[in-house]
């Protein structure tokens, strides 16, 4: 029985290491991110009437526009947290953390590369991170094309 609070109560110390280490780039990311979504409705509020002029064609040229800013800006966070398994030593290479990074951030997970035992939870906090930076983008990106169609009507 002791064997096994040990083995518990070290499990438990691990996840709050990486729980800590985490809320660097998951900060950051939320920084990121909102700075991204600033310039999207800057893009937007400046071709918004270029859109609605333009009919079609200008609708579509102000929503690639800022799914653009938007990809940029989720590359500009997977990059953060390559940044991340690099400098704390988790991933040695910036390209294995890169690609890492990638595939945690898409949820995608088959890059091949595997995290050390005592990091192996960071990847889970990246990829929720990520989720709600895209359900973020998504919700932004259904108000401009909402906002885009309501004056067809």
């Amino acid at each position: 029985m002791e064997e096994t609070l040990l083995e518990l109560w070290a499990l438990h110390f691990i996840y709050l290491k990486q729980s800590a280490s985490a809320l660097v780039p998951v900060t950051i990311c939320v920084v990121i991110h909102a700075l991204g979504i600033g310039l999207a409705r800057s893009f937007f509020r400046r071709f918004e009437l270029l859109g609605r002029h333009f009919r079609a064609f200008g609708r579509w040229l102000v929503v690639v526009g800022v799914v653009a800013i938007m990809l940029v800006t989720h590359w500009v966070e997977v990059l953060a947290w390559g940044w991340f398994y690099l400098l704390m030593g988790i991933l040695p290479k910036g390209r294995e953390a890169v690609l890492f990074s990638v595939n945690a951030y898409t949820t995608l997970g088959s890059s091949g590369i595997t995290l050390p035992h005592e990091w192996q939870g960071v990847s889970a906090f990246e990829a929720m991170t990520a989720m709600l930076m895209f359900g973020w983008s998504t919700a932004i990106l259904a108000v401009i094309v909402q906002k885009l169609h309501s004056g067809e009507e």
